[in-house]
This record gives structure tokens, sequence and C-alpha cells, in this order.
């Protein structure tokens, strides 16, 4: 349904849509993280000392915590380095429907991305991957690896998003070289609100050009 459509059906239900408006919109909650403190591995994120976070988090707890708020599903982003946490995450999936996506952990700059890649696309929840300023992985460094860039071209022509971590002037310039390079692929920048704009006013000059040129490419989303 578009946009039109949805305001037509709107408009005709007139007084009773109004008269019985519902609490709450169904919505997609697109940024989770699902661990699970009591693996005998356990987990690289969160740190133990963190007396808030560091506890199971897996997809009944988080029914339990948006229960009544109009959550219809959740994408979860990987919180994790390891790799094989990929398909940790997606066997967890696979067992409760309220989590509809997974952005998952892959590294461009690896040798072994492409049949990474094509390993996890098979299963249709794998919808992306999260890189840049995040376990030591740089964006803008990235541009100087030649198999960086083709690497995000194939995962455009996959046909799946890249999100990014951390955010900074520097990563958005970053992004903004990369929506020019591999126009094609879809680009959410997470956690945005965090970022501290720089005193210097060369340098905040700098990031708020890098915003408005975002803004401008409507394949990146914040």
């Amino acid at each position: 349904m578009n946009r039109r459509e949805w305001l037509a059906c709107a408009l005709g239900a007139g007084p009773i849509a109004l008269a019985n408006p519902p609490r709450f919109i169904p919505a997609i909650d697109t940024h989770i993280h699902l661990f699970d403190t009591r693996r005998p591995q356990g987990v690289p994120w969160p740190p133990k000392d963190d007396q808030v976070l560091y506890r199971p988090a897996l997809p009944l707890r988080y029914r339990k915590i948006t229960a009544g708020l109009g959550i219809v599903g959740a994408i979860e982003v990987e919180c994790s380095p390891w790799f094989e946490d990929n398909q940790w995450v997606l066997d967890i999936a696979a067992q409760d429907s309220i989590v509809v996506g997974t952005v998952g952990n892959l590294d461009p700059g690896q040798a072994d991305f492409a049949n990474r890649l094509e390993q996890l696309h098979r299963n249709p929840l794998f919808r992306g991957i999260r890189y840049g300023n995040l376990w030591g992985r740089s964006l803008a460094d990235g541009f100087s690896k030649p198999e960086v860039i083709s690497n995000l071209k194939l995962l455009a022509d996959t046909g799946l998003a890249m999100d990014t971590a951390n955010p900074d002037p520097p990563l958005l310039a970053a992004v903004v070289r990369l929506t020019d390079q591999v126009p094609s692929l879809r680009v959410v920048i997470d956690h945005l609100p965090q970022l501290e704009p720089p005193r210097d006013m060369s340098a905040r000059t700098a990031l708020q050009a890098s915003i408005l040129e975002l803004g401008k490419q409507p394949q990146v989303y914040v």
C-alpha cells in the first residue's frame, strides 16, 4: 500500500477511525542486540562489569520488554566480532518470528569475504553487514584497499545493506565518498544522535557539509 492508498483508507474510515484511534502504530524495531552471557565461551560484548547489560538478551526477554508497545518485529544488529556468531544469531532468529532480519559481521577487507557472504546470504534473514568505526575497522582507511570497495559493490549487487557504527566526522565524510563509488549500496548510519559536533568551526563546517550531502542521497538512512 502506498501513501495515497493509505490516506484514502484513513479518510474513508472517517469518524470510525477517529472514534477508535489505535494506541500504538505497528512498528519494526530496527536495531536490537542479541547475546547470551551464559554461553560456555562467553560473549565479547557487553563486558562482565556492565551491571545493566550483562545478562541474556534473547527474543523471549525482548517480547516481554516491548509487550504492548506495538512492536511487531525487530532487526538484530551484530554486536560480536566473532564470525561464528553470525550463525548463532540466525539460529536464534529461526526460533522466534519477532526477529525479521539480522545485520551481521563481515569484514570487506578480508580475502574470504565473497565466500562468507554467499554462505550467510543463503538465509533470507541475513540482510546486511556492520562496518565502520567498530572492531578496529575504519571505513575511511578501507578506501586504500581496492578489495574493500569491490566487496562493498558485491554487497550492493546482492541486495544487502551496510550499517555503520560509532559515527564521527571522518566516518560521515567516508560515507559520502562511499556513496560516490558505490551508489547502489544502501547505507544505514547507526547512532547518529550520539555524534559530538567538533568545537573547531572549520571541522564543524566540514561535518555539516557531509550531513547535507548525505541528506541528498536516497539510499542513505539514519
